[in-house]
């Protein structure tokens, strides 16, 4: 009798973990697992905030509205604190232990770079909402952005220098990450053709505080205008510095659309310049009327033009799979077909190389505040 009883429990316990296993499977089959990995940390991490927010959005609205073909999309989030290192760790877990086919992210240039072997050689994808490095161009046939390439920015911000606040002698202090020579290059080249020569180039390691010396050395050439590649936290006590130093020439920078600039560097901030792909949270178009009421209600400030990218990405991938399946050849195949997508901030499609055509704006920091430049 007591044998006839443990073999009934012995049983009852397969049959249960069975059941355990096939809910689970069942589980893990119907969603569609997406890769992130994000700047949650590190110098990257104010760009990176919007970024994340609206990746949330996106994900909860298309859940929400029946998911893709009736599966649930589950994001799994790495951060790679703004490291290439740490990035390729994420990579490398998302890949192997959660057999992800599609990573949005990094939004790090350098990580990109970093992590585009590992997708080419395992055939997954990476879409940046985020990476601007000229270099990510030619990383490979996985690697898509639906952030323009940084060389236009570099090539618009040089015009606008030229032609419209007549700078002719200018120098150039960059970050030695992947980014800041592609920016810079552009910049050079492009002031060049237009006849001017630049004066001195300086470059500073991300993570960097003190500044002084390069300011200095820049500031022995009487520049009227440095154009300066970076990320906010560098950017904003180079800024500052520079002010404390007496050293005030006309400075053009990368994308600095970000709170953490004005806030480290306050007064120091006010009238740069940069050139940005276009993005108007106050255009009257519908689309992005209701993704901006969407998005303030959700989380209470202004989206940017990562917050814009980030939402595009989730839907592009949507898309994709709809389109082609869940594998990351498909969805790279499908990505390369998809043609004049309707994004938040316009249509848009990838060229052979994974790269995306945007408009570009200038804006500046008047009082404070990111405005456009009319």
């Amino acid at each position: 009798m007591k044998r006839n009883i443990w073999i009934g429990i012995g049983v009852a316990i397969v049959v249960a973990l069975a059941i355990v296993l096939v809910t689970q499977t069942k589980k893990e089959v119907e969603e569609i697992k997406i890769g992130v990995i994000n700047s949650l940390t590190g110098s990257g991490a104010p760009y990176c905030e919007n970024l994340q927010n609206a990746l949330l959005l996106a994900v909860k609205e298309i859940n929400k509205a029946g998911c893709v073909k009736g599966r649930k999309i589950k994001l799994i989030i790495e951060d790679d604190k703004t490291s290439p290192t740490v990035a390729v760790s994420a990579m490398n877990k998302l890949v192997n232990v959660d057999k992800v086919p599609i990573i949005i992210g990094p939004a790090s240039s350098s990580s990109v770079m970093a992590c585009a072997p590992i997708a080419n050689r395992t055939k997954t994808v990476l879409l940046s909402p985020g990476a601007a490095s000229p270099n990510i161009t030619t990383a490979g046939d996985f690697i898509f952005r639906n952030r323009a390439s940084g060389a236009a920015e570099g090539v618009e911000i040089a015009k606008f220098a030229y032609k419209k606040l007549g700078l002719r002698k200018v120098a150039i202090l960059y970050i030695n990450t992947d980014y800041g020579p592609g920016f810079s290059k552009a910049f050079k080249t492009k002031f060049t053709q237009l006849g001017v020569k630049i004066v001195g180039i300086e470059t500073y390691n991300q993570g960097a505080t003190d500044f002084r010396t390069q300011i200095t050395k820049l500031k022995k050439l009487k520049p009227d205008g440095v154009y300066l590649v970076g990320v906010p936290i560098e950017a904003g006590n180079i800024l500052k510095q520079s002010l404390e130093l007496g050293f005030t020439p006309q400075f053009l920078t990368n994308n600095m659309e970000s709170p953490e600039l004005i806030k480290i560097a306050g007064k120091a901030a006010e009238g740069i310049f940069f050139a940005i792909p276009a993005f108007d949270p106050n255009s009257p178009n519908p689309k992005v009327q209701e993704f901006v009421k969407k998005y303030r209600a959700k989380y209470g400030r202004e989206p940017d033009m990562f917050a814009v990218n980030a939402y595009d990405a989730v839907y592009l991938i949507k898309l994709a799979i709809e389109k082609a399946g869940y594998n990351g050849e498909d969805i790279k195949n499908a990505l390369y077909d998809i043609k004049d997508f309707p994004g938040v901030n316009g249509t848009l499609s990838f060229d052979e190389n994974g790269d995306v055509v945007k408009p570009l704006t200038i804006k500046t920091i008047e009082h404070g505040k990111f405005v456009v430049v009319k």
